[in-house]
């Protein structure tokens, strides 16, 4: 394993803690890629439990994601009303506007409390079938594990249905990829993963095309808001014939350092695709350490976007 990439997690522990609560406390996101990265997956139960906990990171490093986009879609909207009220006439023109607008962005969080649901159900199955790998695993979690099957394909139409942005989440979905289910000696694992792992293959597809489509709108709307930012928090002040104030040069730097970090917003929907690798990997028995490193190193990235976001945000 990359050993810059664990000692980069192992000195910043405490930027991953607030992304990462674990078993009802914040445990350090860090602690567990560290712990990932740990040794070789050696074993077939490792490998199932290590999948499961780089899953598991996955769906919490992306929930804070999720936040973020609903965020920048109200601050952009805001930003846009404002701008534009001049122009409405009569109350009820302005009235009308800002209705309509209340009633798509309520639209738009829902969709994206959906898809956190829809991650929080993989989860819990990723976490399932890390619990099946082990050979003295209670026969009720094939059960446990169809049950949260079926929670997820009652979830996913909504998903997969929904437009954001004008863009309809189901068009932006990977081709589905054959792979063949290799033999297990936990019996109840390999009768889950041939029953289910096509399946749970296309709902991981599709959380990687429904963050394809928010790192778009993520994105537009993070340019909105910096552009303005920029505008009032850097350009004018120092076209100002008046002193500049003390935290000019860190806001310069927190908004032109988050401008670069919102074009790389796709990085949700690429750790989406690399969690797709690895459980096809995982399922075909040839799961490797770079294929989890490579989880990991999409996490952080995931991370980073989200540390420049809220570093030029304006409450700061």
């Amino acid at each position: 394993m990359t050993s810059a990439l664990v000692s980069r997690v192992q000195n910043s522990p405490q930027r991953y803690s607030r992304f990462y609560p674990f078993h009802g406390a914040r445990k350090p996101l860090a602690l567990l890629l560290v712990t990932l990265m740990s040794g070789c997956a050696t074993t077939r139960v490792t490998q199932f439990h290590n999948f499961s906990q780089a899953g598991s990171a996955y769906v919490k490093a992306s929930q804070v994601v999720l936040d973020e986009a609903g965020t920048a879609a109200i601050d952009a909207d805001s930003l846009i009303s404002q701008q534009g009220r001049d122009a409405l006439k009569t109350a009820d023109e302005r009235r009308k506007s800002i209705t309509t607008s209340d009633e798509e962005l309520r639209e738009r969080l829902l969709i994206l409390r959906e898809i956190g649901r829809h991650e929080r159900l993989l989860q819990s199955y990723f976490e399932t079938l890390g619990a099946l790998a082990d050979s003295n695993a209670p026969s009720t979690l094939g059960t446990a594990a169809e049950g949260v099957f079926d929670s997820i394909s009652k979830l996913s139409p909504i998903i997969k249905n929904a437009s954001l942005g004008g863009v309809k989440i189901e068009n932006r979905i990977p081709q589905a990829t054959s792979f063949v289910v290799q033999s297990f000696k936990v019996k109840a694992l390999e009768k889950e993963l041939k029953a289910r792992s096509a399946a749970i293959e296309r709902e991981i597809a599709l959380e990687e095309a429904a963050f394809k489509v928010i790192a778009d709108n993520l994105q537009t709307d993070l340019t909105v808001r910096l552009q303005l930012q920029e505008s009032q928090e850097v350009i004018e002040p120092y076209a100002s014939p008046d002193a500049l104030p003390p935290s000019w040069p860190q806001r310069r730097n927190e908004i032109l350092q988050a401008t670069v970090a919102a074009q790389s917003a796709q990085s949700a929907a690429e750790a989406a695709g690399k969690l797709r690798e690895s459980f096809i990997a995982l399922v075909e028995n040839r799961l490797s350490e770079p294929s989890i490193s490579q989880v990991i190193a999409a996490i952080n990235s995931m991370l980073d976007l989200v540390q420049q976001i809220q570093k030029a945000s304006p409450t700061k």
